[in-house]
């Protein structure tokens, strides 16, 4: 079985699939949103590690929170 790269199915797929007008300019705005919901997911994951890293410096300078030396 030979493997195929992603750049040869595209350009295998795209010859032979004429899409309609509608449907191009459909899936563009979906692909659109897609990306705008990976960049969210993204930075929103970011924030939360930095947030922990934050918090896990700061004990590790002030001691436990609660805790009175």
């Amino acid at each position: 079985m030979k493997k195929l790269h992603v750049g040869e199915v595209v350009e295998a797929n795209s010859a032979s699939l004429i899409l309609p007008e509608q449907v191009q300019v459909s899936l563009a705005e979906i692909a659109g949103q897609a990306r705008e919901g990976l960049l969210a997911l993204a930075v929103s994951a970011g924030l939360a590690v930095l947030q922990e890293t934050m918090e896990w410096e700061v004990e590790q300078v002030t001691g436990p929170k609660g805790r009175h030396d």
